[in-house]
């Protein structure tokens, strides 16, 4: 368990993320900043490069007195391979690509997932993401 910031209400929801992303096959790394860890794909299955795609990030730190309130699951469009970044499009359910304007916009950075509690819903949605990135490193496997 990677505890970046164990005293916050949202932090095992921040795990679970992080734990989920390892097992859809992400290599999560520390990103030299307390609320972000980056992920990567797998260097192996992209000619010994590892890919940065995303990151899982804490929302709401602005100084050390704000306790976060959201936690980001974001998956960068310019980086992703063009199969993953269609199928990632397709999942609404908490999405969240910009803080201001329409949830879903193709137009923004990232495609996010935004949670605020781990419950059953919240769980749901990131089984979807980790089926989605478990089906392309899969497929990435069996070229």
């Amino acid at each position: 368990m990677y505890d970046l910031w164990n005293e916050f209400k949202i932090t095992p929801l921040f795990n679970y993320i992080w734990d989920k992303a390892k097992e859809a096959g992400l290599y999560p790394l520390y990103a030299k900043s307390k609320e972000t860890m980056q992920l990567f794909l797998d260097h192996e299955l992209l000619e010994d490069r590892a890919i940065r795609i995303g990151a899982i990030q804490y929302e709401g730190i602005s100084t050390t007195q704000k306790e976060p309130h959201l936690v980001n699951w974001r998956f960068e469009r310019r980086l992703l391979p063009e199969d993953l970044k269609n199928e990632l499009e397709i999942l609404t359910s908490f999405r969240r690509d910009t803080n201001s304007g329409p949830d879903i916009n193709p137009h923004a950075q990232s495609i996010s997932f935004k949670f605020e509690e781990l419950n059953e819903p919240t769980k749901e949605a990131i089984e979807n993401i980790v089926k989605v990135i478990s089906k392309y490193i899969k497929s990435v496997k069996e070229k």
